[in-house]
């Protein structure tokens, strides 16, 4: 919960200064609407042996109202919607921020938005970046430690 609708600092003080900074962060970081959430409602992020896959209901909004981009291994996702009635206007609006792990093709990156909404953004495995088991071999009195 915000403090600015109970405490209203002059504008060019400080203090003022950091609610607004504050204020910025938390709508970066949570979405302006309380209803809709993509992280939560009916979304996931998968990263299995072969690909990596995130899956989000954008159902709210329009697929010109969304935007993905991918900076390196940053892979930005938002949404902003427009709402206006005889009532008056208001914005639904969404941001995500994940970073890819080493192992996905970032070149590979695609999307794809079914009928019903449902954003699902992914990519291949690089192949041969695999891990593998190294076994632990006990050391015998002839050798000796590295120091």
């Amino acid at each position: 919960m915000s403090v600015s609708p109970f405490f209203n600092p002059k504008r060019d003080s400080q203090l003022g200064e950091m609610m607004r900074d504050m204020g910025g962060m938390q709508r970066r970081l949570m979405p302006i609407s309380g209803t809709f959430n993509p992280m939560t409602d009916d979304s996931e992020i998968m990263n299995s042996n072969d690909k990596f896959a995130v899956n989000l209901n954008v159902s709210n909004f329009k697929p010109e109202e969304l935007k993905v981009n991918l900076e390196g291994r940053q892979l930005s996702i938002q949404g902003e919607h427009d709402v206006e009635n005889e009532h008056g206007a208001s914005r639904k609006s969404f941001s995500r921020m994940i970073l890819l792990p080493e192992d996905v093709d970032i070149t590979s990156v695609a999307t794809n938005l079914s009928n019903d909404g449902k954003l699902c953004i992914e990519a291949p495995k690089l192949e041969g970046v695999c891990g593998r088991s190294v076994p632990v071999k006990e050391a015998s009195m002839d050798h000796h430690h590295i120091e």
